[in-house]
């Protein structure tokens, strides 16, 4: 990558560490020269995320996802406009599986019923970005890699996603439970729920080690972190950062 390309990259490096802090401290566990791989495929999924789903003006949103789904099968044919998939082009990866899916997403706009249903909304999606990190990474595909995606995806809607259209995707179900609408979870009036909420991510969360890849391995563990932090009422952050360093030492050596 020239210099000013690789300088270019660290301003999304950075967007996406500063919402993801756990994967800037478990980067050092990476192998050396998978590194770009894995800066760039953190800030990728960062910046599809938020064309997806955190744009508040759906025009925006849906103009900005049009020009990453264009990006991406530009880096099917080798071709590369930004800074963030220059260091992924002439992977082989099924790159248009992963634009099909994120265009088809916003047709899934129906409250989910229930945990499964949450899940299964971003089903196709976190199954091609699982996909296509196997293929990124050159290892085994996981056979619960995109159920942990689906669980990552839901639980960094929040908390910014409650006051969204569609509520981070809270279902129906745990909110008739607690009485609660979902203006209500947005104004903070919702902790019992969102704990609620967080348990059932838990439990949809398969374990770290059933995933081949470190990435996904280290975005599982923290991810689970999280989930316990909120189920026990201690809000949205990850945990401090030695506790942090400490865990990605340990996910590491599960390969």
């Amino acid at each position: 990558m020239s210099a000013p390309r690789g300088e270019a990259i660290e301003h999304f490096v950075a967007k996406w560490q500063r919402r993801e802090p756990e994967m800037a401290q478990a980067e050092v566990f990476c192998p050396p020269a998978l590194r770009p791989r894995y800066r760039a495929w953190g800030s990728l999924l960062h910046e599809l995320r938020e064309s997806a789903f955190e744009l508040s003006d759906p025009r925006v949103a849906e103009v900005k996802t049009q020009w990453w789904a264009e990006e991406l099968l530009g880096l099917a044919e080798g071709r590369s406009r930004h800074p963030v998939t220059a260091p992924l082009a002439g992977v082989p990866a099924n790159w248009p599986a992963l634009v099909h899916a994120l265009v088809a997403l916003p047709a899934s706009d129906a409250r989910p019923g229930d945990t499964g249903a949450a899940l299964a909304r971003f089903g196709a999606l976190a199954a091609a970005i699982a996909d296509t990190e196997a293929r990124l990474f050159e290892h085994p595909a996981g056979g619960r890699d995109a159920d942990a995606v689906a669980v990552h995806l839901l639980l960094h809607r929040l908390p910014e996603g409650l006051a969204a259209d569609d509520q981070a995707g809270l279902p129906m179900n745990l909110l008739a439970r607690h009485g609660l609408t979902a203006a209500q979870v947005a104004a903070g009036q919702g902790d019992p729920l969102l704990r609620d909420w967080a348990t059932a991510l838990l439990a949809a969360l398969p374990l770290p080690a059933s995933h081949p890849g470190l990435y996904r391995r280290l975005r599982a563990g923290f991810d689970r972190a999280r989930l316990a932090r909120l189920a026990a009422g201690r809000g949205f952050d990850p945990p401090g950062p030695f506790v942090t360093l400490l865990r990605a030492w340990r996910l590491a050596r599960r390969a």
